[in-house]
């Protein structure tokens, strides 16, 4: 197609990654749907060019600078679009030669729908899955239990020998992807040719722009972004559609990131934040993730994490002084 009646623009933060952007722009210059047009906004050390970057001629790419915070980054470029539908990707992230299609096709399709997002694959024990392997029956009844997050797909009947634990299975398969108490996502459905979930990866999103520009992204999060997105759809007030015919691989680059144990620290506080920011949380989802912290406590205990049940000590006393990690 002509990019210059291309609807979409492609947003895309990066920090001392280079290689990894790179791969990142071979996979777009493969689409069958041109953008108008791709804005990098570069936060490295060493300042990338033109030169640094693989060129398509089909391609205009654009180069911004800022200060390091995925949030602004992503901030500055989307406040640079003037297309009907903004790409957030990452610099992480390869996808189908179909992605961009798929997914404006399936807003022509459904004109009332401003966020949409191809289903998202990680390598899990070195195999490329769209979520991670399913818990184990005591992973699960402590979820259940303690109100924690759930990411992997459940379907009916899995455990037709073990009564109790079926209950649980249809106990989560009723309420579909949703939000626990706690403030926890659950996505347990990827049932049909797209599913829609409250909570999504949007490394590899599209959404309507001037729905975007209303929200924009909370720069208050700490520089990685983490539990920005899910700040984000909460400020969207829509389900995210995730379209499985379009597939995005996160490679999930090193350089850059923050480890383990410190992302889930600033995950649960990120989460804290934003129980307090929105209206649809309470008080009641406080205690709540007060309770799931202790689940995950022991958890982690029979793990051997305790730099985690550190983390969650920390956490919980910030939750019973209303002291956020974000301000």
């Amino acid at each position: 197609m002509n990019k210059n009646s291309s609807k979409v623009t492609i947003v895309i933060p990066t920090r001392n990654r280079l290689n990894s952007l790179n791969r990142t722009l071979d996979s777009i210059y493969k689409q069958s749907y041109i953008p108008a047009e791709i804005i990098i906004v570069d936060s490295s050390d060493k300042k990338i060019t033109s030169q640094d970057i693989s060129t398509c001629l089909e391609f205009d790419i654009r180069i911004v600078y800022s200060k390091p915070s995925v949030c602004l980054q992503r901030n500055i470029g989307i406040n640079e679009c003037n297309t009907e539908y903004i790409f957030l990707c990452d610099d992480d992230i390869n996808i189908s030669e179909n992605y961009i299609e798929e997914l404006i096709c399936f807003f022509n399709e459904n004109p009332s729908e401003i966020i949409a997002s191809g289903l998202i694959y990680e390598k899990h024990q070195g195999e490329w899955n769209y979520c991670p392997p399913k818990s184990s029956n005591l992973g699960l009844i402590l979820a259940y239990f303690f109100s924690s997050s759930v990411n992997f797909e459940l379907k009916n009947k899995e455990w037709p020998n073990n009564y109790f634990i079926q209950r649980i299975v249809d106990s989560y398969i009723k309420k579909g992807n949703h939000i626990a108490n706690s403030g926890w996502p659950c996505i347990i459905n990827y049932n049909g040719d797209f599913f829609k979930t409250p909570i999504y990866g949007l490394g590899a999103s599209i959404i309507r722009s001037k729905n975007l520009k209303s929200v924009l992204y909370d720069t208050a999060f700490y520089t990685h972004g983490v539990g920005d997105n899910y700040d984000l759809a909460m400020g969207l007030h829509k389900n995210i559609n995730v379209i499985k015919k379009a597939n995005a691989y996160h490679h999930k680059e090193i350089t850059n990131r923050i480890n383990n144990k410190k992302a889930y620290y600033y995950r649960v506080g990120a989460l804290h934040y934003i129980l307090l920011k929105h209206e649809r949380f309470n008080h009641k989802n406080l205690l709540f993730l007060i309770w799931s912290l202790i689940g995950n406590s022991l958890f982690f205990l029979k793990n051997r994490e305790f730099k985690k049940i550190y983390y969650n000590l920390i956490m919980i006393l910030r939750i019973f002084t209303f002291r956020t990690l974000y301000v």
